[in-house]
């Protein structure tokens, strides 16, 4: 079975996040079945790093509507990637637009134009697809595109959040007929939603997690497209997504302080002595060392954090916070951090080597967020024996169980109540190594998805419950 994962991005060439990560890792796992071959397709934007990679250029292609673009191929670890190359709109500074907090004003005729790319291309370079897997809005239309073809799709939502709806001026860019310009197409409240297409017109539809499944099935978590997908829930399956053991090991890690393992945890105490020292954190006696690696959004729950600090501080924790996201957000907790300078840590940047070392150093991991439809957050710091507290929704729920972390449901009130539960754990030494243990035992591998995943293919191969 030849698999096409065709995605906005993927890790390392080009990365905003988590997506990248999934699109990066899966096909890997994939490979490593008898008889599969996955490949991926992006589009060739200027920020791609290329450095130490071989790019060979493929013949020039046109779209069903005769548009040419160029097409190249890469490899990473093994995985062939193809590159739609289209200067018009993909050589520019910024992968959705010129800042990560903004758009291109013409992102609609972008994406749909790389989706009619994919959806034109019968064969790339021998490769033939049997399934073509679609990451998020971006490339939600080439299902659409292949509506009348035999071609197999898959669509998976990462963040129901993101759908791509734009204005009745932006269809035009599509080339789609009107016809499909309706309740049971892609209008949307008088817009037209790129999302809103793939779910009606994929043969399969999958999300991050299987608690995320049935949540955006529900006027709370759906985002106005709960109706749609309440409709279409005979072709959705949620599948939980992994991490790569190897790249996240502390055992092995180069960019921490010092390797640890679970049978010698002494680097973990150095990791945490010298990240304390790097942020000038001075944590109240043998008080535990909150971690946060997050985007900084009202998603994640940052108002919980900033409402609960007082308190947090009475109870002797540190924190060490690293990301970026929303002014309020960034400026709410770096106000504690120049109040708290010695037990809070605030590092407004992206920053993958900062991330690990605050994986590692960390007693315990904060993720409270509002909603999740997987969170890889918390697989890899339990990988690295950092004890999450997460509020029990999506992705959350499925990967963080009452032996390996602290779970709560509500606001605030519930919120501190977990933190009391992980303070009073904290203080048996024998019960939080027996936490730290389950965490770093439990197996994120993406190779126990792949099953979940071919049976997927195999339904829609099959154009079951279509």
């Amino acid at each position: 079975m030849r698999i096409l994962h065709a995605a906005s991005e993927v890790y390392p060439l080009i990365s905003t996040g988590g997506l990248s990560s999934v699109v990066g890792a899966l096909p890997h796992a994939l490979n490593k079945t008898d008889g599969v071959e996955s490949s991926v397709i992006i589009p060739y934007y200027s920020d791609i790093v290329t450095e130490g990679l071989t790019i060979q250029w493929i013949a020039p292609q046109k779209t069903f509507l005769e548009e040419t673009f160029g097409l190249a191929r890469t490899e990473i670890a093994g995985v062939t990637v193809f590159l739609v190359a289209k200067d018009e709109y993909f050589k520019r500074k910024g992968i959705y637009g010129p800042t990560p907090d903004t758009s291109w004003d013409d992102n609609a005729a972008r994406f749909s134009f790389f989706s009619r790319a994919v959806a034109s291309l019968s064969s790339l370079d021998g490769f033939v697809p049997d399934v073509i897997h679609c990451h998020d809005w971006q490339t939600a239309l080439i299902p659409v595109y292949l509506r009348e073809v035999d071609t197999a799709t898959v669509l998976t939502i990462h963040n129901l959040q993101f759908q791509g709806r734009y204005p009745h001026y932006d269809y035009a860019p599509t080339f789609l007929p009107e016809t499909l310009y309706s309740i049971d197409g892609l209008e949307f409240w008088g817009d037209w939603n790129s999302l809103k297409g793939g779910i009606t017109f994929a043969d399969r539809i999958t999300t991050v997690s299987p608690t995320y499944a049935g949540e955006i099935t529900t006027p709370e978590f759906g985002c106005a497209l709960d109706g749609v997908l309440r409709k279409h829930s005979h072709k959705l399956t949620g599948i939980l997504n992994g991490i790569d053991p190897v790249l996240w090991d502390p055992a092995t890690d180069t960019k921490i302080f010092s390797n640890y393992s679970i049978g010698n945890m002494a680097g973990k105490a150095v990791c945490k002595k010298r990240l304390c020292y790097e942020l000038g954190l001075k944590p109240a006696g043998e008080a535990p060392l909150l971690g946060m690696v997050t985007r900084l959004t009202s998603q994640k729950g940052i108002d919980l954090i900033t409402s609960g600090l007082d308190r947090l501080m009475d109870m002797n924790f540190s924190l060490a916070v690293l990301g970026t996201g929303d002014p309020w957000a960034e400026q709410a907790l770096q106000k504690f951090a120049d109040n708290h300078p010695q037990r809070v840590s605030v590092t407004i940047a992206y920053d993958d080597s900062q991330a690990r070392r605050i994986f590692a150093a960390a007693d315990a991991f904060l993720m409270p967020s509002v909603f999740e439809p997987c969170g890889l957050g918390q697989m890899m710091a339990m990988r690295y024996g950092a004890v999450p507290l997460v509020r029990s929704v999506g992705g959350l729920a499925d990967t963080v169980t009452q032996d390996t972390g602290f779970s709560f449901s509500g606001g605030y009130d519930a919120f501190m109540e977990a933190v009391e539960r992980l303070l009073h754990a904290w203080e048996n030494r024998r019960k939080w190594a027996w936490y730290r243990r389950k965490c770093m035992r439990t197996d994120f591998s993406w190779e126990n998805r792949v099953s979940e995943y071919m049976e997927v293919y195999r339904k829609a191969l099959e154009g079951e419950n279509r």
